[in-house]
């Protein structure tokens, strides 16, 4: 169950979608809540600035180092119950590149133009919700990025291995990310109430 959890972490969105509205908010004008030591104020004011500055090249490494961590840990867990000998560095390695190099560029033209179309025919906070929630896990989740994802992972292992072999990625694709799938489920079992409740805090 563990394993579970953070695979479905890997393989879901690494912010909800408040994450754009609060640095639109910031280009506004407004400022963020700060709580805790000096050290963190200044953290986070360095990340803020980042963001302002190169917000693309920090979403993808931000992506990247938490899709490091998630699969290293993934990873570990794994051991520790006893199906694995070490840390296996090609696949972090390929998890970071997926991370960085796809997954943020992804998201950020993604949730941009989701955030445009539902906004500008906004009726109310809730169903804008409700219609994002929609889109994302019924249409660009099993139908786009869980294709890709696994797709893009087979792709990447097959290359570190020196094979070329497209009908494995496409297989990949078809029968453990397209449609209604196991990973899907689990998806929105964990991701619809952590969208649903950052959402909430970030309106």
């Amino acid at each position: 169950a563990g394993t579970m959890a953070l695979r479905v972490g890997v393989t879901g969105r690494p912010a909800p979608w408040g994450q754009n509205r609060v640095h639109q908010r910031r280009r506004d004008g407004g400022s963020l809540p700060m709580r805790g030591s000096p050290a963190a104020h200044a953290l986070a004011s360095a990340y803020e600035a980042s963001m302002l500055a190169h917000p693309l090249l920090t979403k993808a490494a931000t992506s990247g180092v938490l899709w490091t961590v998630s699969d290293a840990a993934a990873q570990r867990l794994t051991v520790s119950e006893g199906a694995g000998q070490e840390l296996d560095l090609g696949r972090l390695l390929r998890y970071a590149f997926f991370g960085a190099a796809v997954q943020a560029p992804l998201f950020d033209a993604y949730y941009r133009l989701q955030d445009n179309l539902v906004d500008t025919m906004s009726v109310s906070t809730a169903a804008d919700v409700g219609v994002k929630l929609l889109i994302d896990q019924l249409i660009y989740t099993p139908f786009v990025y869980l294709p890709l994802f696994f797709g893009g992972m087979a792709v990447l292992e097959s290359a570190s291995k020196g094979e070329a072999s497209l009908s494995r990625a496409v297989s990949e694709a078809r029968v453990k990310g397209f449609g209604l799938t196991a990973t899907l489920v689990a998806n929105w079992t964990y991701w619809v109430p952590v969208n649903v409740s950052g959402d909430r805090c970030c309106c």
